[in-house]
C-alpha cells in the first residue's frame, strides 16, 4: 500500500464545499482542514504510486474550487511496517 498527501489551498469561499467533496473520493483516506499556507491536507492511499497520481491528476485536481495543490509522496514505505 501506497501512501500520499495532497495540499490543497481552496479557492475563496469553498472550503467547506471542497471538504465535504474530498470526502466522497475513492482512495481518499482522511480529509483534515488546516492553517496555514494550505487550507486542507488530504491523506491518499492506493496498492501503486501511480494509483495515487490517477487519484490526483484523474480526480482531486479537478475537483471546482481548488486554486493550488501538491501531492507529495511518502517516500519510503517499508519503514512503515
Amino acid at each position: 500500500m501506497e501512501t500520499g498527501y495532497v495540499l490543497l489551498e481552496a479557492a475563496p469561499g469553498r472550503k467547506k464545499l471542497l471538504f465535504s467533496r474530498l470526502k466522497k473520493v475513492k482512495g481518499v483516506a482522511e480529509v483534515r482542514l488546516v492553517i496555514g499556507t494550505f487550507d486542507i491536507v488530504v491523506k491518499i492511499e492506493g496498492k501503486t504510486i501511480t494509483d495515487l497520481e490517477k487519484i490526483y491528476f484523474n480526480t482531486i485536481d479537478k475537483i471546482s474550487g481548488v486554486a493550488h495543490s501538491r501531492l507529495c509522496l511518502v517516500a519510503c514505505p517499508r519503514t512503515r511496517k
